[in-house]
Order: structure tokens, then C-alpha cells, then sequence
């Protein structure tokens, strides 16, 4: 049997339609098995983006020097889109394994190297990208007139469960500062001092201090 790698990739790019890494694999697998390919390694980046070129992906970096270490010299992956979603970043990978004589595969057997199927897959996938984005945004602004929380989180202090009890804490005593007086900038010297920090590990910033005043106006309003 003919040795291959697997390349899998997900990411916020494929939209309502995300083919899963299990659906990814299962499809893949079993191509592989009627084509009589063995899969000697599986290389998965799990939320990367279609734009990133595959030297500059976790897996992707990885499943490159693989390529060009062994013996191993063919690639399947589900889809065009799952090599990239823009033309640059198809063509950067796939012009690697043109030039190393690597095939690489989609789950249905199509040659993506092929210059004609290769274009026009690199182009759908680029259009199918645009068309996701276009969507998103068009209703991250309806949301936005609406009033409603487009960023896909809560902001600190306001999310609803448990785990973020601490937060919420933490505001009420931002508010509790403020009203004793304190200034921006203070609160937040006194927080850092303190080794307390924002959700994601930095510093609170004097602005970081004024938008969570802020937030608590609009709340007591609604």
C-alpha cells in the first residue's frame, strides 16, 4: 500500500457548514481504504484560518517537513478550502508539492495539483471564503443596531455563570472605587499592584477602567 499523510483543518472561515475534524477524517479514511493508501500520520489544525499559509499553521509547519524528510509522497485532505482559502495560500503549499513531486488528494480522489481543477477549487474556495465574511459582517451589524452582543463573548464582568463570579466582583469593586472617588488611572494602578488582571492576563488599563463605567451606565439605564 501506498504510505500518505492526512491533513484535516476547521476553522470560524467554513461557517453554518463546518465539516468537523471527525467528518474530515471518517471522509478521508475512507477514500484512503478503496484507493489502497495508508495513513501514516494525521496532521490537524483545529481553528486556523484558511489565510494562513500552511508554513505558518501549528500542523501545518509540521506535515511540511514531514514532506520533505521521508519517503512519504502523498497528501489527502477533505477539501480545496482545508489547503487555503485564499489563492496565496493554496498556491504556497500546493506549488511546494508540485515541485516536490507530492500528490495531494481530496476526499473524493480529485488531484488538486492539476492546474485546471486546482485554479478553480482555489477560486470557490476563495469566493465561498468572501461570501462567509460578507454574511458575518452584514449580520454583526444588524445585531449591532438592534442593541445586541455581536462580539461572540461577554464583556468582562457581564458574563452570566458561575465561573466568572470573580469577575463580576471585581467590577462591583471598580464601581465602588470610582464612586469613592477614585480616578482611571488609579484603579487600575491599584488592581496591577495587585496582580489582578483582565480575562485575558494583561494590565487594566485607564481606558480598560472607563468602558466597564461605562458598560455599567447603559446597564442601569436599561
Amino acid at each position: 500500500m501506498t504510505k500518505c499523510y492526512l491533513y484535516l483543518r476547521t476553522s470560524g472561515d467554513d461557517g453554518k457548514k463546518k465539516a468537523g475534524i471527525p467528518v474530515q477524517r471518517e471522509s478521508c479514511t475512507l477514500y484512503a481504504e478503496r484507493s489502497e493508501l495508508e495513513i501514516v500520520a494525521e496532521f490537524a489544525d483545529d481553528g486556523i484560518s484558511g489565510k494562513i499559509h500552511m508554513h505558518a499553521r501549528p500542523q501545518g509547519k509540521l506535515l511540511i517537513a514531514a514532506l520533505l524528510a521521508d519517503g512519504v509522497k502523498t497528501v489527502i485532505c477533505y477539501d480545496t478550502k482545508r489547503i487555503g482559502r485564499t489563492q496565496p495560500a493554496f498556491w504556497s503549499f500546493a506549488g511546494m508539492c508540485r515541485d516536490n513531486g507530492i500528490a495531494l488528494l481530496d476526499a473524493t480522489g480529485t488531484n488538486l495539483l492539476d492546474s485546471v481543477q486546482g485554479g478553480v477549487n482555489g477560486m470557490l474556495a476563495e469566493m465561498d471564503r468572501d461570501a462567509t465574511v460578507a454574511r458575518l459582517a452584514a449580520g454583526k451589524r444588524l445585531a449591532k443596531a438592534d442593541g445586541k452582543r455581536v462580539d461572540g463573548r461577554f464583556a468582562y464582568g457581564e458574563h452570566p455563570t458561575v465561573e466568572f463570579v470573580g469577575e463580576r466582583a471585581i467590577v462591583a469593586r471598580i464601581r465602588k472605587m470610582h464612586a469613592e472617588g477614585g480616578t482611571l488611572y488609579g484603579i487600575a494602578k491599584q488592581l496591577n499592584a495587585e496582580g489582578i488582571h483582565t480575562r485575558t492576563g494583561a494590565e487594566f488599563k485607564p481606558q480598560t477602567i472607563h468602558n466597564i463605567l461605562e458598560r455599567g451606565k447603559v446597564n442601569v439605564a436599561k
